[in-house]
């Protein structure tokens, strides 16, 4: 530390010194420089050399402060401590905890050493060193013979302190311990040069330094020799438990609730929560707003007292800074630069500063250093700032956004630039990341239906967003609609005189507006034009925005994706990924929809790809519920149906209406595998129960029309699929696979090959549709005595399957088939034994019609008593038989419908058609 000496202390002053501090016996230690309520002393106390734990004979470090009554055990981190490496850092601000944690360690340690406290009296190399010699001297605990301890005398002449220092640690003839303790005070950087001459010639000594700011000792080039670990500064916040544990000392008793409630205000800030246990004193839990805001206020009164905060007009800049700083977490030294308007050198001192004072830390993940905020922050400038000026703050916030759409975090730029009312700046979120932002629950959007009207009409992107708001969770899809009509309506205008990126957005716009609004057939001549253009290189890169080219040829994919145009919808959106610079955060989006749509037509090994490729470095783990659904996918594949499940479970919670929907055809597959078909079919026939917010697009609507034709096949309800049948649009793929389906069910196996044939002439069709077609084709011409028709198409279909990754076609095949065909392909070499067994891994769902068992008379009559809730001993009186004659006939009903309740058993036999509705 910088000073100026009037007089140089000889010898015998720092000798002198150095003891009268080492014997001065203190109420109780600090945390760190200042954990104590406000008005206390709180200094260290020293220790002598004297047993650890009341054990005879065992070393403690001399001058180590007593730890505080409250202290709680952190064995996690003094295990580091004891883990004998030569350097320790223990870093972190004001009342991070450092000096609390290794007094603990200290307290314990079976190791003799020294802790030396910077302060205002080790001005430099000379006197620092001094006194430490002074104080092992005194301590009696050197292991060493005392010749080789170099008096104050000899420190304080100077000449080559170096050699006395490499003497000093060559003849240790134990482990020895030197704690540096504020070593952010040391103004003399050669000290650390001393320590790691000495660390060079022995191993035993170990050194622990305690600092606010950076060492030497962290730099690689200068440390890679030596054996150093870190306790970063994340490491010494408290946990919600720790949190619990330090206010069962003030109070006695806590809940989780309170535990979590105060480590959120405090975000584990060990001085915080200390403060916060003291304010609590029973009977204040913090139950209303009201009692928060107090105890916050008055911790936020006591840290500003506690770190000795300054003050005053001079210090006006830093502050204002720091505010605009703080409304972002994790910033680098530019993010802080733009967000608080000063130069970068700037702003990295004033963390430094913020650093030092507790307000927060650094932290490094291999990139740029970021500075992350302690949540009480906010609370401490609110004190020590003077009220920002409102166009500042607006910069600031405007700023904010930028930075986290600069970050790849396109959903909370977009979200922070509509609440603090930046619309120009959400606008262009949109226009870049519309799918990125709209990938988002309801309530994400919430904020926007708080938005005056007349605020957005200049604002079309937002205009469709707020309609997709209404038709979501505001006012219903008819408000919804109108607002989609409006912005569409408004693009459309637009275009006759935009040219360059302002065509393309209002494209965009159309796109979002015709498709989320359930106008297909404009909004597919649209996503028509936007790709002819692309494929004609009308779209220059060069002349125009990579995001916004990139956004609506994305907007194009999706378009095609929810009409059933499969191969459109790829085409668009690798045109899409290929375009040249566009946002890391777009690329991993793109990624996403990329792998749900392989998925959705079976490419297993693309999907993986895609998958992979969002995860490598360099892309933002944007969420994507396209990329959820892949997953899910994947799993159902693998035939884990319990991990599908969860997975589906989990897709319903973090997604939009849309993408629930889309899922409900695989939990619809599932529940078939596992043998639930007669509770899925009510789920699935009612999937859309809000048909007021959501348009289910052709493409959904044909998938779940699917799953109620296989789940009315998985339990013989052959009329009901038929039926079921008719709701499919003309020359559905769909449509011919379950007629192919119910044709080898009802053994006729011309059908079945008529109807495969035509649908296998459609040249777009999925890797999926196609393999489904071609085994049902195999089966019936296996059936009809076509060996070799079926082994050409049974060869296609297992070329499908194994070169896709898919099992789940093989499930459709009635077991008798299965088999049959299995056999086929065994003797003509047509399968691997590995890809058999997989594709023998998946359950059956279907039967064929002479497996079906009909009821009885008898067992109707019962059945139908039964389901309108009479007793078994009510229907004996009524039929006149015995109770014994009741329960059997039920048992036989209950297991010909595959039911275990009268409610399953009324679901299937209606499904079957044996009983009326």
């Amino acid at each position: 530390m910088a000073g100026s000496i009037k007089r140089v202390p000889t010898g015998d002053d720092v000798l002198a010194h150095a003891r009268s501090r080492a014997h001065t016996v203190q109420a109780h230690v600090q945390l760190d420089e200042g954990l104590h309520a406000p008005g206390q002393a709180a200094p260290a106390t020293m220790r002598t050399a004297q047993s650890v734990d009341g054990g005879a004979g065992v070393p403690s470090l001399y001058g180590s402060p007593l730890e505080p009554s409250w202290t709680i055990r952190r064995p996690e981190l003094t295990a580091v401590l004891d883990d004998g490496r030569a350097v320790t850092i223990v870093r972190g601000g004001s009342g991070f905890g450092k000096t609390m944690l290794v007094a603990q360690w200290a307290a314990r340690a079976a190791t003799a050493g020294v802790w030396i406290d910077v302060d205002d009296d080790v001005s430099d190399r000379l006197t620092f060193w001094a006194r430490l010699f002074a104080m092992v001297q005194d301590s009696g605990q050197a292991p060493l013979d005392e010749k080789w301890l170099p008096s104050p005398d000899q420190i304080m002449a100077g000449g080559d302190l170096r050699r006395h220092l490499i003497r000093f640690a060559s003849h240790f003839s134990a482990p020895f311990v030197i704690v540096i303790d504020n070593a952010h005070d040391l103004g003399d950087g050669a000290v650390e040069d001393d320590v790691r001459a000495m660390l060079r010639v022995t191993d035993r000594l170990r050194v622990v330094i305690v600092t606010r700011g950076m060492s030497s000792f962290d730099r690689k080039e200068h440390g890679a020799d030596l054996d150093i670990v870190e306790i970063e500064p994340r490491r010494l916040l408290f946990t919600a438990r720790e949190c619990a544990l330090v206010i069962v000392r003030s109070v006695l008793t806590v809940d989780a609730k309170l535990a979590h409630e105060v480590h959120a205000i405090t975000g584990g800030m060990p001085l915080a929560t200390r403060l916060v246990a003291e304010l609590l004193d029973g009977t204040n839990r913090l139950s209303t707003s009201r009692e928060t805001d107090a105890v916050i206020d008055r911790v936020a009164e006591a840290l500003v007292a506690s770190a000795g905060v300054p003050g005053g007009p001079e210090e006006e800049e830093f502050w204002s800074f720091l505010q605009r700083a703080s409304l972002l977490d994790g910033v680098t030294a530019d993010e802080a630069a733009r967000l608080g308007g000063a130069h970068r050198h700037a702003a990295r001192e004033w963390l430094d500063r913020a650093r030092s004072l507790g307000f927060g830390f650094w932290e490094s993940d291999g990139d740029e250093p970021r500075f992350h905020f302690v949540p009480i922050t906010a609370r401490v400038l609110e004190r020590s700032a003077t009220p920002p000026d409102r166009s500042n703050t607006a910069n600031a916030e405007a700023a904010a956004a930028e930075v986290l759409w600069s970050r790849g975090d396109a959903r909370a730029a977009w979200a922070r630039a509509v609440r603090t009312e930046q619309f120009a700046l959400a606008e262009r979120i949109l226009r870049e990341s519309f799918t990125i932002v709209s990938d988002d629950v309801p309530s994400a959007f919430e904020p926007l239906l708080a938005v005056g009207t007349s605020k957005l009409r200049r604002f079309p992107f937002l205009t469709a967003l707020l309609g997709v708001a209404h038709a979501r969770s505001g006012n219903g899809r008819a408000v919804g609609s109108a607002y989609l009509s409006n912005a569409e309506q408004f693009a459309r205008s637009r275009m006759a005189e935009a040219s360059g990126d302002e065509r393309l957005a209002m494209l965009a716009v159309r796109l979002v507006a015709l498709r989320l609004d359930g106008r297909w057939a404009p909004a597919l001549s649209v996503a028509a034009d936007v790709s002819a253009a692309a494929e004609r290189a009308e779209l220059d890169h060069r002349r125009h925005t990579p995001d916004v080219l990139a956004s609506t040829l994305l907007q194009a994919a999706l378009t095609f994706a929810d009409a059933g145009q499969h191969a459109s919808a790829l085409r668009a959106a690798e045109r899409a990924l290929s375009v040249s610079g566009i946002r890391a955060e777009s690329v991993s989006a793109i990624h996403g929809v990329l792998a749900g749509i392989h998925a959705l037509g079976g490419s297993i090994p693309r999907v993986e790809e895609h998958l992979s490729a969002r995860e490598q470095p360099g892309v933002p783990s944007t969420r994507s519920s396209w990329a959820e659904l892949a997953t899910v996918l994947l799993l159902l594949e693998s035939a884990d149906f319990e991990a599908t499940l969860d997975a589906l479970d989990a897709l319903a919670v973090s997604s939009n209406p849309e993408m629930r929907v889309r899922s409900i055809p695989v939990r619809a597959l599932v529940d078939a595998a596992q043998g639930r078909s007669l509770t899925s079919i009510a789920t699935v026939s009612d999937a859309v129960t809000d048909r007021d917010r959501i348009a289910v697009p052709p493409a959904v609507r044909s998938s779940l029309n699917r799953s109620i034709v296989v789940l009315y096949l998985a339990v013989g309800a052959l009329a009901h699929a038929k039926s079921a049948i008719r709701s499919f649009e003309k020359g559905d793929p769909a449509s011919a696979i379950g007629r192919a389906q119910i044709a080898l069910i009802e053994d006729k196996a011309l059908d079945a090959v008529a109807g495969a044939s035509d649908a296998l002439a459609i040249p777009t069709l999925r890797p999926r549709d196609r393999a489904e077609l071609l085994l049902a084709r195999a089966a019936a011409s296996l059936r009809l005595g076509g060996e070799r028709a079926a082994i050409h198409d049974l060869s296609e279909a297992l070329r499908v399957l194994d070169g896709n990754g898919l099992r789940t076609p093989w499930m459709f095949l009635v077991e008798s088939d299965r088999l049959a065909l299995g056999a086929l392909a065994d003797g003509a070499g047509l399968l691997r034994p590995e890809l058999l067994e997989r594709l023998e891994s998946v359950p059956v769902l279907f039967t064929r019609l002479d497996s079906i068992v009909e009821l009885t008379g008898r067992e109707r009559e019962v059945l139908t008593l039964l389901v309108s809730g009479l007793s078994v001993s009510v229907i004996a009186r009524q039929l006149v038989v015995s109770p014994n004659t009741v329960k059997k006939q039920r048992a036989s009903i209950y297991r010909k419908l595959g039911a275990t309740t009268r409610e399953e058993a009324a679901i299937a036999a209606i499904a079957r058609g044996l009983l009326d509705r």
